[in-house]
């Protein structure tokens, strides 16, 4: 009973943390903000490191909203790299990105390793311990947000070369980043508990990226038999976001299975995943275009009505609030 109650408190804050968002993120709208700064702002505010409205183990009971974005942010990504039209921008994309990773990289190293001695659970460490940290930080900060530029690129209806490189660094990326970190785990632990590196890492490394490129393609089956289906457009946005949803779920037992019954630990990223996916449907599938228009039903609908509701301002301003009241925010897409 005391669980069923937390858990109605918890939504019932989750309810509330939204319709902040919504109203913070709209009116952030009329100085010419993207709206996912007033969601991050509500979001922050009415945390457990702001005003503390919601605890850390209320978030973490909210795990499976997190998930269901995260593998529509991925779906989204992944839907906007046609690979026709970004075969002209490859050069540019390996370009940029590659420099992103060698830049960031050795200038986190870099800086880590030199201010050390003004970070307190470093200043104990020996130097090959802070060679460890360092080399941790450079392979996590070389990470890009998908969900922040997916979310501005959506709320601007964004399109173009500018837009398609920015997705295809922010994608690529994304890759990268699993690859990098989990050698420099690797190179850490080595470090830290002075036991020579392992080759057998690389085969674990390649077996893990096998096993998502299987997934992957299951996952793009699934979504293709599920766009073949004659059904309502928001029965089938349900149904692909709960196959994205299921990918977590698989990824989160896979890792619990291997943690407790095998000698390493699988990790199979979702958001990976869900990415090569949605990347297989745009450019493999005969459905890109019907993809294309689910996801923009539910990317689309909040900047639209945001939106329409700074438009109907800026009118009103201006003078011409009979214009203004006969804008139809609610209809608008």
């Amino acid at each position: 009973m005391d669980v069923d109650a937390n858990l109605l408190v918890v939504l019932a804050g989750f309810t509330l943390l939204a319709l902040a968002s919504k109203q913070v993120g709209w009116f952030l709208a009329r100085y010419k903000l993207p709206l996912i700064s007033g969601f991050l702002l509500a979001g922050i505010l009415i945390g457990p490191y702001g005003f503390g409205f919601m605890d850390s183990e209320d978030i973490e009971s909210l795990k499976i909203v997190d998930e269901v974005a995260l593998a529509f942010i991925a779906f989204a990504a992944g839907s906007e790299l046609y690979l026709k039209e970004l075969h002209s921008r490859l050069r540019s994309i390996l370009s940029i990105s590659t420099g992103i990773v060698l830049a960031t990289s050795i200038l986190v190293f870099i800086a880590f390793f030199a201010l050390a001695n003004f970070v307190p659970f470093m200043q104990p460490m020996p130097i090959y311990g802070r060679l460890a940290i360092a080399s941790l930080a450079a392979a996590i900060l070389v990470a890009r947000s998908p969900s922040s530029a997916i979310a501005i690129i959506a709320e601007l209806r964004a399109r173009g070369p500018f837009t398609q490189t920015v997705l295809g660094v922010t994608v690529l990326m994304d890759f990268v980043v699993i690859v990098l970190f989990a050698i420099n785990i690797e190179f850490a632990d080595a470090l830290l508990s002075g036991v020579p590196l392992n080759i057998g890492f690389v085969g674990l490394i390649a077996f893990e990226l096998l096993s998502a490129l299987i997934l992957a393609l299951l996952l793009a089956g699934t979504l293709q038999g599920i766009l073949a289906l004659h059904l309502d457009g928001r029965i089938k946005i349900a149904l692909i976001l709960l196959a994205g949803y299921s990918i977590f779920l698989i990824s989160f037992a896979v890792r619990s299975f291997s943690h407790e019954r095998l000698p390493v630990e699988l990790f199979l990223e979702p958001l990976l995943i869900c990415l090569i996916a949605s990347l297989l449907i745009t450019n493999r599938s005969a459905y890109r275009t019907e993809f294309l228009n689910l996801l923009s039903m539910v990317a689309s609908a909040e900047a639209g009505e945001a939106c329409a509701r700074v438009a109907w301002r800026r009118a009103t301003k201006a003078g011409r609030s009979a214009a203004a009241r006969r804008l139809p925010i609610k209809s608008l897409p």
